[in-house]
């Protein structure tokens, strides 16, 4: 039987990545005013360059190099770059084709929490919430027979397996991450809008390979070659500490 703690938590994350969105455009509303484009153009980016174009390359090489698990610091160095290449390049696209009437620091705070209030959604959605399912119908007794057909009978297992013994705190986790995830790509998306401006492609270079370093360490823990939650959310913290510095000192930039 899975907990009815762990559901419970996986609920509330899920309520929370979803009125996360909402709250960091409240937020910035009252405090420097908010760009309704740059919102959804960002929100749409998301979706398109990481949802799509990135999970296209993605399945080609697990498909290609199954056994990525086994060579974590080769999978990291990807997986880092390749998420930096595709958020870095895909938010420059955008604010130079799409965005070019908001090229300012409320513009960039407005694209980044629309990149980042749909990421938290959009992780909420398909990984948790499928999660919660799988849990009530293990607890209803009906997941074999549900899941039958549709997935292998080992994976069914591992997936038993886990939920049955996960803690509550891998749920709860979630939420201080996310939070200080939607800051981290606001400060990606104001360090490329700078090279937007100030006609520094270097600045994109930077992103990318700042994006890649913040992601390497993460992998080590997705691999099962870590099993520190905490120590992974405590570097993320951080992260998202010194992201709201550099949001904070990079306004006068823009004027």
């Amino acid at each position: 039987m899975v907990s009815n703690a762990l559901i419970g938590s996986m609920i509330g994350f899920v309520i929370f990545a979803i009125l996360l969105f909402p709250a960091f455009i409240l937020y910035f509303k009252k405090t420097i005013g908010i760009s309704v484009k740059p919102i959804i153009i960002g929100s749409i980016g998301f979706i398109v360059f990481t949802q799509i174009f990135e999970k296209i390359l993605h399945v080609v090489v697990i498909t290609n190099f199954p056994n990525y698990a086994e060579h974590p610091w080769i999978f990291g160095l990807y997986g880092g770059l390749a998420a930096g290449t595709f958020e870095e390049l895909g938010r420059f696209i955008l604010f130079t084709w799409l965005l070019k009437k908001y090229l300012d620091y409320k513009g960039g705070i407005s694209f980044g929490v629309g990149w980042g209030g749909i990421e938290a959604i959009v992780i909420a959605l398909t990984a948790t919430l499928p999660n919660i399912i799988f849990a009530t119908l293990i607890n209803t007794g009906t997941f074999d027979s549900t899941m039958a057909g549709q997935l292998p009978p080992e994976q069914i297992t591992a997936v038993k397996d886990l939920l049955i013994n996960q803690g509550v705190g891998i749920a709860l986790w979630g939420i201080p991450e996310r939070f200080f995830a939607v800051w981290m790509q606001i400060a990606f998306s104001l360090l490329v809008l700078l090279a937007v401006v100030k006609k520094r492609f270097s600045y994109v270079i930077y992103a990318i390979l700042i994006h890649a370093m913040i992601d390497f360490p993460i992998v080590f823990y997705q691999t099962g070659y870590t099993e520190s939650i905490w120590v992974i959310e405590l570097y993320l913290a951080i992260i998202g500490i010194l992201a709201m510095v550099f949001i904070r000192k990079v306004r006068q930039r823009f004027n």
